[in-house]
């Protein structure tokens, strides 16, 4: 009787196996960096709630646009999403040859932001942000501001403020936040803009201050430096945030059920310490309020890179 049994075992083990289904989500970033390791975490702790597997591939360059193109032309099954962080959905699509336009995919969830942030040297002459616009205001041209690559979303927010307060402040690009930090720090640069997470521990070891936040409001990690809304241009927001994205064609009952899974991934103990971490806050959009939000941001960076003449031509 036991063989029979084993006979019995076999098929079904196998049957499980063939029904296990692997999630793919498609990082548009070399692996290493802020948004690689954030998906890595989410995706693991999702895998509960998504009843499948997650596996995170790579896919870089042009800006993050070819691996979001790559997702678009999957097909629209939500077994393979992006996880994006904002510069290849509202801002590098304007600065560079895109293949796809806001049209082309599902906004499924956004999960976590933070604010772009202005930091100076110890020794720099303004300790806060009124007084840093004032500097700037007072000698036009003077000032050089380090960012993470021109069109990127840093640089575009950046200017975004500078313009919206009448600032002449000069423009040296780097490739990515930990080029801009290793540039700043060397006072290559006088004004770092770029991630919270890169800059937090300069800040901690008194190597840099930060003035001003790209946000409306204040942010936890950096309570010190000064909101948009302090400086009279709250609607000049623009926030590093991470979220999924899908095809257009996927079907809203499976976007429904993607969103709710890494929604309840987002609020476990893992995920919240590497947002601590990282000086990222949990919020989550959906729906009609996340595509209006990406939207505007489209919009808002696109009117600053064709003034900065940056468009794709």
């Amino acid at each position: 009787m036991r063989p029979a049994r084993l006979l019995v075992a076999i098929p079904f083990v196998a049957a499980s196996i063939a029904s296990a289904q692997v999630v793919k989500i498609v990082v548009p970033a070399p692996a290493g960096g802020g948004t690689d390791g954030f998906f890595r975490v989410i995706g693991k702790e999702a895998e509960p709630f998504l009843k499948s597997t997650v596996i995170i591939e790579n896919v870089s360059g042009a800006g993050g646009t070819i691996g979001v193109a790559r997702v678009l032309a999957s097909a629209p099954d939500g077994m393979t999403l992006a996880g994006v962080w904002s510069s290849p959905v509202t801002a590098t699509p304007h600065t560079l040859k895109a293949s796809y336009t806001p049209n082309d995919y599902v906004p499924v969830i956004e999960l976590s932001h933070s604010p772009y942030v202005m930091c100076v040297a110890p020794g720099f002459p303004a300790k806060d942000g009124p007084a840093l616009v004032a500097e700037l205001r007072r000698n036009p041209g003077k000032y050089t501001f380090g960012n993470d690559g021109i069109g990127g979303t840093g640089h575009l927010a950046a200017a975004r403020v500078f313009q919206a307060l009448k600032l002449d402040v000069r423009d040296v690009p780097f490739k990515g936040a930990g080029e801009t930090l290793t540039s700043f720090l060397g006072g290559h640069v006088d004004i770092y803009v770029g991630s919270v997470a890169a800059i937090v521990s300069a800040v901690k070891g008194g190597k840099a201050h930060c003035l001003v936040v790209t946000a409306a409001a204040r942010t936890p990690t950096l309570p010190d430096a000064t909101s948009l809304k302090e400086l009279g241009i709250a609607g000049e927001e623009t926030m590093l945030w991470r979220a999924i994205l899908a095809p257009k064609a996927t079907p809203p009952e499976t976007v429904k059920r993607i969103a709710d899974a890494f929604e309840q991934a987002m609020h476990t103990a893992n995920v919240k310490k590497y947002c601590e971490d990282a000086g990222e806050q949990v919020l989550i959009r959906k729906g009609g309020e996340l595509r209006k939000a990406l939207d505007g941001e489209y919009a808002a960076l696109g009117a600053v890179a064709k003034s900065l003449n940056l468009q794709a031509q």
